[in-house]
């Protein structure tokens, strides 16, 4: 990183009054920039604005309240230079360079774990928006490998004795689930659950309401995984160990193919 060419500015006081004093200098970056997520934003981080305070009344000239705002580029209809007011230590990188290979990208376990993270922001930016300001920005989201096998369950061996790998394209969302409203409600359509995924699994899931808004919900988050990740040529099974929404999670797989048979006990 490099100092901008403009000094310092700071917003003078009396140093009678006691007041403390502003300053701040823009730190641009080079590149290659990372992308990162801040604020519910995403966008190459291509300058920090540092901020600090001088207190009139320490005689060490000791900095004090210390900020660091990231300056994001998010590409094509956004202009390049928009300055946020997410504290940097808030921000989370979403995708690297790998001098190796040229390429800036991620995994996508580690997208899922940013996906979770904007969930539990106060207005989630939703995975579709993430997805396709990546897609805009060049980011390449690496896609898990698993052993190629045959019918019986044998592994596939290539040219040079080892295990054939192939892209994984079909996954299993586990959910969590919890009942925030009606719990004595005897009609389960009723009821109001939360559902929370797992991204060790590699696509996270989240949502609540009624067992239809979740339905909703999650088929909408499906199909925004399916377009941008599975080209349509995989499927993800949801399973829990909660036994709840039964029929939800039933529809859900039956929509793809998938034939469960859960029953809910709660």
């Amino acid at each position: 990183m490099r100092l901008a060419d403009s000094e310092k500015s700071r917003t003078f006081a009396d140093r009678n009054t006691k007041e403390r004093i502003m300053n701040s200098k823009l730190l641009k970056l080079d590149e290659p920039c990372k992308v990162i997520y801040a604020g519910g934003r995403i966008g190459r981080h291509i300058a920090t604005l540092l901020t600090w305070e001088d207190d009139p009344e320490e005689t060490s000239a000791e900095i004090v309240e210390t900020r660091q705002y990231p300056v994001l580029d998010q590409g094509e209809e956004c202009p390049a230079g928009t300055l946020m007011t997410t504290d940097l230590e808030d921000c989370r990188v979403v995708c690297s360079y790998n001098p190796a290979n040229g390429i800036t990208g991620t995994n996508l376990y580690w997208l899922a774990g940013i996906i979770q993270y904007d969930f539990q922001q106060l207005e989630p930016s939703g995975a579709e928006y993430i997805l396709e300001r990546l897609k805009v920005l060049g980011c390449q989201i690496k896609l898990p490998e698993v052993e190629l096998k045959d019918e019986d369950g044998t592994t596939l061996l290539d040219e040079n004795g080892k295990p054939e790998m192939v892209t994984k394209y079909d996954y299993t969302a586990t959910l969590y689930i919890s009942i925030t409203k009606g719990d004595f409600e005897k009609d389960l359509s009723k009821r109001e659950y939360i559902v929370k995924g797992n991204p060790h699994e590699g696509l996270y899931f989240e949502s609540m309401g009624t067992p239809y808004e979740i339905y909703s919900d999650l088929t909408y988050q499906l199909s925004v995984y399916s377009h941008y990740l599975l080209k349509g040529l995989g499927a993800v099974t949801f399973d829990t160990h909660d036994a709840m929404l039964a029929d939800v999670l039933n529809r859900l797989n039956a929509d793809q193919g998938i034939e469960t048979n859960y029953r809910d006990i709660l």
